[in-house]
């Protein structure tokens, strides 16, 4: 526990430039939106919306795709990935095609797991001639959903053998404690709200006491939304990122009279994604923890759904309606909430790096 936490102080100290080295270790965040790097040897951090948008190459020329993002499958694929693909489909009115689904791999994209590799590949940079450890984020079972972890942890198990790499899996709500909770001596309620799911985890003193999924999140927010007014969802996601402001009830002010609607609505479903999720706490915890909490442990919010203005604020007021059956000293939100999960990876492969 203690290296742990040197660990944590070593990288938020603030370095020009790291030493290279030949062992590199990694924190990977395999989000359902965005994909997330952080390596021991660089201060860069590495972030790709998980989405992409397929090309027919008899029709697209490589040369017209200049300053685009894409890559190329093995039998003359062509995929626009990342932010192009978000923006390129909503000007065209289309959806993207999303390589996981509720926190999953999808089971509609026949081409996930080949577009994962290529973009894993990308984010990931430059790993030959070295020896590379990768702690990855897998989300815990889901209790409203019936889809295993297994097939999933797998597949990206082989995505990242095949490049070479060591890895291990860690629960997602677990690196967010790794990340944000050494103070406390990694004892916290991590909450990471995602795009396809919600991931909890209970940890006391480095210990995993509780864990677990729900498969509302972000994108249950927007599917919710575009059913309600009869729009795409990528349409809501977009309004959403770029005028959401959960601190009024009216959700913030958007260009026209349908924007304000859809902006409302995501206040309304935001509200109801929270309750849902505290409840789920609060049930999982007096069915499943044996162990007594006695010390005040703090709850920490991340996640990309959790970056809008006035979240944390809405969260505090709901949890207010409730009584939690352990003590809360603090709640917070992670530093940076949508690399909080990559960072706390990150420490956690140093960690296990430094104990071999």
């Amino acid at each position: 526990m203690t290296e742990l936490i040197n660990m944590v102080d070593e990288m938020v100290e603030k370095k020009e430039d790291k030493p290279k080295s030949k062992v590199v270790s990694l924190g990977l965040d395999v989000g359902t939106m965005n994909l997330v790097c952080t390596r021991s040897d660089s201060n860069n951090i590495k972030m790709i919306r998980n989405v992409f948008l397929e090309l027919d190459p008899e029709t697209v020329n490589i040369s017209e795709l200049t300053d685009i993002s894409y890559v190329e499958g093995d039998e003359s694929e062509i995929f626009i990935i990342g932010e192009d693909a978000f923006k390129f489909a909503n000007i065209f009115n289309q959806k993207v095609s999303r390589p996981m689904e509720k926190g999953l791999i999808s089971p509609k994209e026949i081409s996930a797991i080949d577009v994962l590799t290529l973009m894993i590949k990308d984010i990931v940079g430059e790993v030959r001639d070295k020896e590379v450890y990768c702690s990855f984020s897998i989300p815990a079972e889901a209790i409203d959903e019936n889809r295993s972890v297994s097939y999933h942890e797998n597949v990206f198990s082989r995505i990242l053998g095949s490049l070479g790499i060591n890895y291990t899996s860690v629960n997602e709500a677990m690196a967010i404690i790794y990340s944000e909770c050494a103070k406390e001596k990694f004892s916290g309620l991590g909450i990471s709200f995602g795009a396809g799911m919600a991931n909890v985890c209970l940890s006391f003193k480095g210990i995993e006491a509780l864990k677990f999924s729900t498969a509302r999140a972000g994108d249950w927010i927007d599917k919710q939304v575009a059913e309600s007014l009869n729009i795409i969802p990528n349409r809501v996601t977009s309004l959403k990122e770029k005028h959401i402001d959960l601190s009024t009830p009216s959700g913030g002010k958007g260009r026209n009279k349908k924007d304000n609607l859809v902006l409302q609505a995501l206040y309304h479903f935001y509200e109801s994604l929270i309750n849902y999720t505290i409840k789920k706490i609060i049930k999982e915890f007096e069915e499943k923890v044996d162990i007594e909490i006695d010390d005040k442990i703090p709850v920490v919010i991340s996640g990309g759904t959790s970056l809008p203005n006035g979240f944390l604020e809405l969260f505090k007021s709901v949890l207010n309606r409730y009584e939690l059956p352990f003590e809360i000293s603090e709640i917070r939100q992670a530093k940076n909430p949508l690399v909080a999960v990559a960072n706390g990876l990150l420490v956690r492969t140093m960690s296990d790096v430094k104990n071999k």
